[in-house]
């Protein structure tokens, strides 16, 4: 399973987010890795992260009426809180 932290911005330096996007994922102990050993990029991870809320809003009888841009939100509201040291 995927996961990633919140952690407190400290860096002055925020990449574009389409350029955040590619980057790969890193937490306090380095970078997250998929069960084969691959990098997960932050788009990989939000894909991820949109799919399981889809499910969960779908699975509870509800649906998105823009899904693009439910995923352009979620995208933009982890791509603010990121860290990007």
């Amino acid at each position: 399973m995927l996961t990633n932290h919140i952690r407190q911005k400290t860096s002055i330096y925020q990449p574009t987010m389409k350029h955040w996007l590619r980057m790969c994922v890193k937490d306090c102990e380095g970078f997250v890795c998929d069960k084969k050993g691959k990098q997960i990029t932050h788009e990989e991870y939000v894909d991820f992260f949109v799919d399981r809320l889809q499910n969960l809003i779908q699975k509870n009888d509800y649906r998105l009426i823009d899904e693009k841009q439910f995923k352009k939100e979620i995208s933009t509201f982890i791509y603010t809180l990121s860290d990007n040291t």
